[in-house]
């Protein structure tokens, strides 16, 4: 059958084909729609098998990692950064091995579109000394899914599968052949010497036949991958080897310029064989590599001597791939005279667009009204979702990575002991990393108010339910049990509740030794089914406007719209959230109008 997907959907349906009977996954841009859609296709179907949304992705890929111990196909997915937290049992599990195949699927940014950071995915691969996949199309990511996992089997080791945006949001026409899914039955056989070793003999014995699975992988990937396209290579001026999105782009290139040029298409940058290449180097007057984000496939095989790269300076270093950076390349290496990619003119200049809360958003009335009470001298740490987005409000000044805002506040309270500390997390990312440095904190007396915003789901990524809407999951009881009783306030779209709620939240702050917990009980504009908005929509009298801007400047809803010296609701983006109209203008310049 033929379908139009995107490349997390070509995933999805790639794990299905490849049995893959157990998911779990934690949501992050650009990865999230793989599970959504595995668990649409398995409840559609009413197939035999098990998904879920986990309480961070170190938690997901062990409850992946243990149905492979037991026979089950399985698979994790997360983001780039999300590897970062998985990163522990990921080490260990490429000594330990699988008895049935294991993806791990760790969607890749470039160009920090929705990130912290830009890394590659395929380091983690080649540092765990486990195969890496990288996928160039939603076509390709299907075909990869299924290799991965029949890698994995093989090999009893885990695989990397490493899509990045364009390919997770791209969309093609995906041919799935047709099958059936069968679900296995998991049966764990006990082997202590390999599922529990511990050093130094077992695991020295695992890390040696982890080493000699490399060079059989090796001599796999020449087999599968790179043989049937270098037997056809006869040499010449130019060979590009390219691996993922930047293949498909140089493809591209070539067929728009007519530049004439052969290449190769890496499909597992590690572990990559060598001796190929260095054929190919005699072979070849330039070989140019095209490869996001780092230069893995580049740093093994520049030794051959006429390699271009980023590590040569001839190849973008950082920031996605595009046709006209591939063209640029070309161009710098005297391959091209002018550019076909020409654009067009514009004059004037486009105005920046700042990113901003949603209209209605709660975040943006518990930031408005912390500020009022804390002030400008205040330190706020936060982190990862969509209230990062408080920076528009100057009520963020640190943003570092998930749970950094509760263990940055430990830091700031022993070494900036003249300013008040307040710390903001959502619900989500509280329960993914909040809770030990809230521990840390009780234990070691750090003193600082940390507001949880909770909006009873993972709102930034999609919507994807928390563990706390999921099942019995209280974030009042793990507060409490950590050590303090938190204060608590039901949101209710005034900014004077909101105020006093904080007011009642400093005084404790003042004759506390311990940290003091906040948690705003919100709801996300868009979870229609927690929504709760007053359909209070406003305007502005304009007699009473002054033009003072505290509405624009210190609460900055992006209905608000400034024009001759007033502002201004756009009828369009107001939600009739109706918070304009508590105690927002010191002028009362916003009036309620009806609809």
């Amino acid at each position: 059958m033929k379908k139009t997907l995107l490349g997390n959907e070509a995933i999805a349906w790639g794990l299905l084909y490849a049995g893959v009977d157990l998911m779990s996954a934690y949501p992050g841009t650009p990865s999230s729609e793989i599970l959504e859609t595995y668990q649409k296709i398995i409840k559609e179907k009413n197939l035999p098998a098990w998904s879920e949304w986990a309480v961070n992705e170190k938690v997901a890929y062990e409850t992946a990692y243990a149905a492979a111990i037991t026979g089950k196909r399985a698979a994790c997915g997360m983001k780039m950064v999300g590897l970062n937290v998985a990163s522990d049992p990921l080490m260990s599990s490429a000594y330990i091995g699988n008895k049935s195949g294991f993806l791990i699927i760790s969607a890749d940014d470039p160009g920090f579109y929705s990130s912290q950071t830009e890394q590659d995915s395929r380091y983690f691969a080649k540092f765990a000394r486990i195969p890496a996949l990288d996928p160039s199309s939603p076509q390709d990511a299907f075909h990869l899914a299924v290799k991965g996992i029949e890698i994995s089997e093989q090999f009893e080791i885990p695989v990397l599968l490493r899509p990045v945006l364009r390919v997770c949001h791209g969309r093609q026409i995906v041919e799935i052949p047709d099958f059936e899914f069968k679900g296995r039955e998991g049966k764990f056989e006990r082997d202590i010497n390999r599922w529990a070793a511990v050093p130094r003999n077992p695991r020295l014995k695992q890390g040696y036949e982890l080493l000699e699975k490399l060079e059989r992988i090796k001599e796999y990937n020449y087999e599968e991958f790179l043989k049937p396209q270098i037997e056809k290579l006869k040499g010449g001026k130019l060979l590009i080897i390219a691996s993922g999105t930047d293949y498909a782009y140089a493809l591209e290139v070539l067929k728009d310029t007519g530049l004439k040029a052969d290449i190769i298409k890496v499909d597992m940058p590690t572990p990559l064989p060598t001796e190929p290449f260095e054929r190919l180097g005699k072979l070849y007057e330039t070989i140019v590599v095209f490869e996001e984000t780092y230069p893995l496939i580049e740093e093994q095989i520049k030794h051959v001597g006429n390699v271009k790269g980023k590590l040569t300076g001839d190849v973008f270093a950082i920031d996605e791939a595009t046709h006209e950076r591939i063209e640029e390349t070309f161009r710098k290496l005297g391959f091209l005279d002018k550019s076909v990619y020409t654009g067009i003119e514009f004059e004037g200049e486009v105005p920046q667009r700042v990113p901003a809360l949603c209209p209605g958003c709660p975040h943006r009335t518990v930031f408005f009204a912390m500020k009022r009470v804390f002030g400008n001298k205040a330190i706020y740490p936060s982190d990862i979702g969509c209230y990062t987005l408080g920076l528009n409000q100057k009520a963020v000044d640190t943003v570092l990575c998930m749970g950094g805002s509760v263990g940055l506040a430990c830091g700031f309270s022993k070494s900036d002991k003249e300013k008040p500390i307040v710390a903001t997390i959502g619900d989500s990312t509280f329960l993914h990393a909040g809770i030990p440095p809230l521990v840390d904190a009780v234990a070691n007396k750090h003193r600082f108010v940390l507001v949880i915003m909770d909006n009873s789901t993972t709102a930034m990524t999609g919507l994807q339910p928390t563990p706390e809407r999921i099942g019995e999951v209280s974030i009042p009881k793990i507060v409490e049990g950590c050590g303090v009783k938190p204060f608590v306030l039901e949101y209710d779209g005034t900014i004077g509740t909101t105020v006093s709620f904080f007011k009642k939240v400093k005084e404790a702050y003042e004759n506390s030794e311990l940290p003091v917990v906040a948690i705003v009980k919100e709801f996300c504009t868009f979870d229609k089914e927690n929504v709760k908005l007053p359909g209070k929509f406003a305007k502005v009298d304009p007699d009473k406007c002054t033009g003072c801007k505290v509405c624009i400047n210190e609460f900055g809803c992006p209905a608000f719209e400034w024009k001759d010296g007033k502002v201004e609701v756009n009828p369009y983006f107001c939600v009739g959230c109706g918070v304009c109209l508590s105690d927002l203008c010191p002028f009362d310049a916003f009036v309620e109008v009806k609809r």
